[in-house]
């Protein structure tokens, strides 16, 4: 069962998803810029491609994050990945916060999974623990690999909850003022 901080968490965070009604594009050259291997209560792979840039949220300030997103005109999966503050993150591995339980503050790292279909959100899952290691970042490249545990479920079932194991790789493309990127997670700053 579902605690009433994971609903409001998971309300904010719909909206952050519906937030924008822009994808990413397709693949880098045919290859995909992400890959990711879904199990648990969910099963599946998904790929496509991946962006990065700063974003201002109103509640929480500047924030980085790196949006993949699959390639799929009639929805499918995304996946956010984000760390409070402003400027690029360095090479090196980072834990990443519970997004439900924890209260992320500057240089925390949080993450969340969604699932769309025909423009309409289906799923939600918030990271309780996990990691990003980034392994090259520059101004124009983010790239790296994620491993996360999230919690969640099915907006047409919000009384189940479901458990997923999210880990790939991704190789991000700047998004000159966050243009690319949907709605930042970050609401979930109380």
């Amino acid at each position: 069962m579902r605690t009433p901080r994971m609903m409001a968490l998971m309300a904010a965070m719909v909206l952050a998803a519906c937030g924008s009604d822009g994808g990413t594009g397709p693949g880098n050259g045919g290859n995909p810029a992400f890959t990711a291997t879904v199990t648990g209560d969910v099963e599946t792979t998904v790929k496509g491609d991946a962006m990065f840039g700063e974003v201002s949220d109103p509640q929480a300030g500047q924030i980085f994050a790196v949006e993949m997103s699959e390639d799929d005109p009639t929805g499918g999966a995304l996946i956010q990945i984000i760390r409070m503050g402003s400027g690029i993150p360095g090479t090196g591995t980072y834990p990443l916060l519970d997004g439900i339980n924890g209260t992320p503050a500057e240089g925390d790292w949080v993450a969340a999974a969604y699932d769309s279909e025909n423009g309409q959100l289906v799923g939600l899952f918030v990271a309780t623990s996990g990691s990003v290691k980034v392994t090259s970042a520059s101004s124009s490249s983010f790239e790296g690999t994620f491993d996360f545990i999230a919690v969640g479920g099915l907006i047409a079932d919000p009384t189940q909850e479901m458990t997923i194991a999210v880990n790939g790789k991704f190789k991000a493309k700047s998004a000159p003022g966050g243009a690319m990127l949907r709605a930042p997670i970050s609401r979930m700053r109380r």
